[in-house]
């Protein structure tokens, strides 16, 4: 593909993405509906694997590795080909997947595509590791990408584990638990946050007081803890003591490495953000402060009692996993596409569209917690599903308005190896290029 044309190609991928959200976000709205309201021709729990595996594959997975390709290599301009086919193949597969796994649940064709979706994670992860830049300054942030990568690797070993329990027949409900954990485990708390971090700890490789040293310490200790750190989710007849130890100390490292991520932020937010956007500022502030919550919640679920309470009640498992997958994962990214320019705020449309978005993302999140206390207290509540279900509509909105936004023309600040010259920036806004 012609260089001068590789600035547009990316973006309508970038655009595809965010349809992606707006989808998700619907199925996710019928989700609701069906729990308040009647729909008989449609299996909930075929539609809820559909839109998990969408939300993963389709929505956080497909924008990772566009951003990861467009921020840490040069990769699309060399290969843009390879990479559009690549996209391309997976969109398809993602699609292909919400029909499948509605319609027919866990069969022979869903379990094909998503075994290809894993594949195809494979090669992302083959490619974008060649393709990683040695930069002196950005040794922390590429060790990050590499960090995500590998674990995006080892939560593949989780779909795998399950088909052989499934295809053995084992019943035993603590197996099948701990395999979906381990894969979930390992895209949320590996691939999804060491990617998301990585972003983050490039912008702060950009501010002279950068500490190097409490970086790589703070890296250490993540990374250090993540694999241990899945014993937090696994479940146990009888937990062996030693178990309980690796729990306990890992949970100590992991908040120990908040001190240093407090360091690091303290010290260089000001250089790095003072020029942000107030609405850029908010969503990476929102997003961080829901990563903190994340670890600390982590901290606490140490204590048997805590963990029982967390797998006994589905509005926790929710509400938790949606801090990870909405309030810091989703609204980081979100923050990080208005910064590079693909969503641009000289529209009207994209500061609406993030605001509802980020709005609906809280007040899902303080519903939940309500709905899981009162689960607790056996509270029964059921005005809370409705109200669950209406806030689906602002994410629904938030979502198509954002896409609105993608498809406005912009020149965004794209990092594969080409710069567009003003004559040519010119054209691509007015959509001639």
């Amino acid at each position: 593909m012609n260089a001068k044309l590789s600035a547009r190609s990316l973006k309508n991928w970038y655009v595809i993405a965010l349809f992606n959200l707006a989808i998700l976000a619907l199925l996710g709205l019928i989700l609701r509906y069906k729990i308040n309201f009647a729909l008989p021709f449609i299996e909930q729990e075929n539609l809820l694997h559909a839109h998990s595996h969408f939300a993963f594959n389709g929505w956080i997975g497909f924008l990772l590795q566009l951003l990861i390709l467009d921020e840490f290599t040069g990769d699309y301009k060399k290969s843009a080909k390879f990479w559009n086919g690549f996209f391309m193949v997976s969109t398809i597969v993602n699609y292909a997947m919400i029909v499948s796994f509605a319609w027919v649940g866990y069969a022979g064709i869903s379990i094909i595509l998503s075994t290809i979706a894993l594949w195809l994670s494979y090669v992302f992860a083959y490619k974008i590791y060649k393709a990683l830049h040695p930069f002196k300054n950005r040794q922390i942030s590429t060790l990050f990408v590499k960090a995500s990568l590998f674990f995006l690797l080892v939560s593949s070993l989780g779909p795998y584990a399950l088909g052989i329990i499934m295809a053995t027949k084992i019943t035993h409900p603590y197996w099948s638990h701990n395999a979906l954990f381990f894969f979930l485990h390992f895209q949320y708390n590996g691939w999804f946050t060491f990617a998301v971090l990585a972003f983050l700890f490039k912008k702060l490789e950009t501010s002279a007081l950068f500490n190097v040293k409490d970086a790589r310490i703070f890296y250490i200790l993540l990374a250090g803890t993540c694999i241990p750190s899945y014993l937090f989710t696994s479940l146990w007849q009888h937990r062996p003591f030693s178990i309980t130890i690796i729990i306990v100390i890992t949970a100590i490292l992991q908040t120990a490495a908040l001190y240093f991520l407090w360091k690091l932020l303290y010290k260089n937010m000001k250089n790095v953000y003072s020029n942000l956007p107030a609405i850029c500022r908010w969503l990476y502030s929102l997003a961080i402060s829901a990563f903190i919550l994340k670890v600390l919640l982590q901290f606490f679920s140490v204590h048997p009692a805590v963990t029982q309470l967390s797998f006994g009640f589905r509005p926790i498992i929710i509400g938790y996993l949606h801090l990870i997958f909405l309030a810091f994962i989703s609204m980081f990214l979100l923050g990080l596409m208005t910064d590079k320019k693909i969503l641009s705020l000289n529209y009207n449309v994209t500061p609406m569209g993030l605001i509802t978005f980020a709005a609906g993302i809280i007040l899902n999140e303080l519903l939940l917690a309500i709905q899981g206390f009162a689960a607790i207290h056996n509270l029964f509540l059921p005005k809370l599903n409705i109200l669950l279900f209406a806030n689906t509509f602002i994410l629904v909105a938030g979502a198509i308005l954002l896409f609105i936004a993608a498809r406005k023309p912009t020149v965004h600040s794209f990092n594969a190896g080409y710069k567009l010259s003003n004559t040519e920036q010119g054209k691509f806004r007015a959509g001639k290029l």
